[in-house]
């Protein structure tokens, strides 16, 4: 199998769409990802796997807390200006309505819920990297969540 077909053929498993909400050393940063999954129930655990050159990768090894927007269908734009271009060139908190938990993490106004996560282990692997994380705390709210199709975003 060429690794065009295994990409056509990932590419084809279903995701939802999320933003992780960053903040550590007095900055902020969204990032949307579909890369995310549900690692363990009890505790409730969750992976996310982040490109290492993303800004994202490096806010979330210094704080080791994120949070998790789950998109509703209607904020497919939230999505796309938030992964469009990097917070190290662009205030994304500026572009999209926010608001702040406890914690001081940024999520997305309007989701359909927002999970808080605390990192428990960072792996890398090839040119992403994998956080492990505790989900300490979420919230549901209300919509039908956004999912990911690849020709929807790329």
């Amino acid at each position: 199998m060429s690794e065009k077909n295994i990409r056509s053929a990932m590419n084809t498993m279903t995701h939802g769409v999320y933003v992780i909400g960053t903040h550590a050393d007095g900055k902020y940063n969204l990032m949307t990802a579909a890369w995310l999954s549900q690692v363990s129930g009890r505790p409730p655990m969750l992976m996310a796997a982040v490109s290492k050159s993303h800004y994202t990768a490096e806010l979330l090894k210094a704080s080791s807390r994120f949070s998790v927007s789950v998109l509703t269908k209607d904020q497919r734009e939230t999505a796309l200006k938030c992964g469009s271009v990097s917070g190290r060139k662009k205030d994304k908190l500026a572009e999209v309505d926010v608001e702040f938990t406890e914690e001081g993490l940024p999520f997305i106004k309007g989701a359909a819920a927002c999970i808080i996560c605390e990192v428990t282990s960072v792996t890398e692997s090839s040119d992403h990297c994998i956080f492990i994380a505790e989900a300490v705390s979420g919230q549901v709210f209300s919509g039908e969540a956004l999912l990911y199709r690849e020709k929807d975003f790329f």
